[in-house]
């Protein structure tokens, strides 16, 4: 079966699953909510707390803005790849539910070609989003050739979190357990922030947070963010790579 085939199949598969479940549909639009509330609270926050002594104040000696990085990195860069992966994590579930795996034994998709439609669909999906997201918010931007290759790297976070889905769940009520997960993983984004060097790099055993750490140090105009992005990529490529060869292994139990 040619790819484009496939994916023209999949993918209405995909939005009818997508479509009759509004917790799937709301993962979409929650990503353009925060994205929203962002673009218009932060400068608005900032100013407020600035006016009233509390950041910059006595206790808290950073204005609000001095984080827009890491707010940005957190939310857009990570959690609108989570939003997407969590999406595309739950309709593998729907899948499993409905043995469609298991049919697929008797048809030309073989299973290579289904993992490279989910991973490439859904990096796809989060590429966009993220950079959306990103240029909604409008706070703590590089130019846009760089943004580009920040949304894609970040994007890869998508397929990461739905394999993790895939590989760890076995239906959508354990997947509801788990979606935990990806949120407190997040945090080595947050915490890493306000740990000094050199220990910030210990947070680096969450692959993402490379490339929240590379547009940090490309705001700051570090020449070395490249080298870091490019870690981050090979490191989310590494995982998603592992993570294929799991889902090969438990796909059709």
């Amino acid at each position: 079966m040619l790819m484009t085939q496939l994916v023209t199949r999949l993918g209405r598969n995909d939005a009818k699953l997508i479509g009759r479940d509004s917790f799937l549909i709301f993962m979409f639009l929650f990503a353009a909510i925060i994205a929203v509330v962002l673009w218009l609270g932060m400068p608005a926050l900032n100013s407020y707390l600035a006016e009233t002594g509390v950041m910059p104040g006595e206790t808290i000696t950073i204005s609000l803005a001095d984080v827009y990085p890491m707010l940005v990195a957190f939310m857009a860069l990570y959690t609108g790849a989570l939003l997407v992966g969590t999406v595309f994590g739950f309709v593998l579930l729907d899948e499993k539910d409905q043995h469609t795996l298991r049919a697929m034994l008797v048809t030309p998709v073989s299973l290579s070609k289904f993992m490279a439609y989910r991973v490439g669909l859904s990096a796809v999906f989060a590429f966009a989003i993220v950079l959306g997201m990103v240029y909604i918010i409008n706070q703590a931007l590089l130019p846009l050739w760089q943004m580009i290759l920040f949304a894609a790297a970040g994007a890869l976070a998508a397929p990461i979190v739905t394999l993790f889905f895939a590989v760890m769940a076995e239906n959508k009520v354990q997947g509801f357990a788990y979606s935990k997960f990806g949120g407190i993983s997040g945090w080595f984004i947050l915490i890493g922030w306000f740990i000094p060097q050199p220990w910030q790099w210990l947070c680096g055993i969450f692959p993402p947070f490379w490339v929240a750490k590379a547009y940090w140090l490309a705001l700051d105009g570090s020449p070395w963010w490249w080298l870091v992005l490019a870690a981050g990529v090979i490191l989310e490529i590494g995982l998603i790579a592992w993570f294929i060869r799991r889902f090969n292994r438990v796909a059709y139990r």
